[in-house]
C-alpha cells in the first residue's frame, strides 16, 4: 500500500511542478523532499530519541532497534557517567544516541557514507554533539585504505563488508556498490590519533569481527576496557577464544533469533 501511495503522490508532484521553469522546478522538488522527510521520535528509558529517516531501510531503527535488543540498552544503562563507549558499526546511531542521552562520552564509527550522513544528522537533531563524536571510518587488523562494499546506496542497510563483498555473513554486499574507506587498528586511534580509550565497546559489522578483534587485542587487553558487546553467530568459537586472550570472558547472551546472529556481552572479571 505504501508503495502505491508514494507512486501516486510522486506523480502528482511531478505533474504539478512540470510547468515551472527548469531550475525553479528542481528547487521546488528538492525543498519538498526535505520538507516531507520523516523524522520519527520514539520513547526510550533515556528519553525521546528522534531519527532522520530518508529511506525505508532507515525506518527500521526507530521501529525495531530498541525493542529487539533490550540487553544492549540494559548494558549501556550500566555505564558510569565518566566512562567512554565505542560504537563500532554505529549505522544511524541508535545506541550511540542512547548512550549520549545517558550522558556517556561516545565515539561512533561508521564507514558507510550514506548511513554516516544520517548518523551525524541524528546526533545533531538530538542535541548530543557535546557527548557523541562520529567518524566515517572502520576498524581492521591493520591500518590503511580499503574498499567498503554495500547492498545499496540506501542509508541503514545491513550486511555490508570492508575488504571484500564476499565476507558479508548476511550475503547482501554487492561487488558493484563500493567506496574507498579508511580503516585503523583500535590501538592506533588511541595512541597516535588521540581518541579517548574505551571502557566499553560494541562491535556490529556483519563481516570482519574477527579481524577487528585481532587488530584490537593490544587495546582490549588494557585494564580500562571493562566490557565488550559483539554480534556473532551463535556457534562462533573463534571470537570468544580471541577475547579470552584479552582477559574478557563471556557474561551474557541476548535472545537468539532465527533471522540474525546473537549479541554476546563479555566483561573483565573483578
Amino acid at each position: 500500500m505504501s508503495k502505491t501511495y508514494s507512486a501516486i503522490l510522486g506523480g502528482l508532484v511531478r505533474a504539478l511542478s512540470a510547468p515551472m521553469p527548469r531550475w525553479s522546478r528542481i528547487a521546488t522538488r528538492a525543498r519538498l523532499a526535505e520538507a516531507v522527510m520523516p523524522r520519527v521520535t520514539v520513547a526510550t528509558p533515556a528519553g525521546p530519541v528522534t531519527f532522520y529517516t530518508p529511506g525505508k531501510e532507515a525506518i527500521y531503527f526507530p521501529r525495531h532497534a530498541y525493542k529487539r535488543e533490550p540487553e544492549t540498552l540494559e548494558w549501556i544503562d550500566g555505564f558510569g557517567p565518566d566512562e567512554v563507549f565505542w560504537d563500532v558499526g554505529a549505522s544511524l546511531g541508535p545506541y550511540s544516541i542512547y548512550a549520549g542521552k545517558r550522558g556517556v562520552r561516545t565515539v561512533a564509527l561508521e564507514p558507510n557514507p550514506f548511513s554516516f550522513h544520517c548518523l551525524v544528522r541524528n546526533i545533531a537533531e538530538n542535541r548530543i554533539s557535546d557527548r557523541v563524536a562520529a567518524y566515517c571510518l572502520g576498524l581492521a587488523e591493520k591500518d590503511g585504505r580499503e574498499r567498503f562494499f554495500m547492498p545499496s546506496f540506501e542509508a541503514g542497510t545491513s550486511g555490508s563488508s570492508l575488504k571484500e563483498a564476499g565476507l558479508s555473513r548476511l550475503g547482501f554486499a554487492r561487488p558493484d556498490i563500493a567506496v574507498d574507506a579508511l580503516a585503523f587498528r583500535a590501538e592506533r586511534l588511541v595512541d597516535d590519533l588521540g581518541f579517548p580509550a574505551p571502557n566499553h565497546v560494541k562491535i556490529d559489522v556483519d563481516s570482519i569481527e574477527k579481524q577487528i578483534i585481532e587488530g584490537a587485542l593490544p587495546l582490549l587487553s588494557r585494564s580500562e576496557v571493562k566490557s565488550l558487546l559483539i554480534e556473532i553467530a551463535p556457534d562462533d568459537r573463534e571470537i570468544p577464544a580471541l577475547l579470552a586472550k584479552a582477559g574478557l570472558e563471556e557474561w551474557r547472551r541476548g535472545q537468539t533469533r532465527a533471522d540474525t546472529d546473537v549479541n554476546v556481552i563479555f566483561r573483565r572479571p573483578g
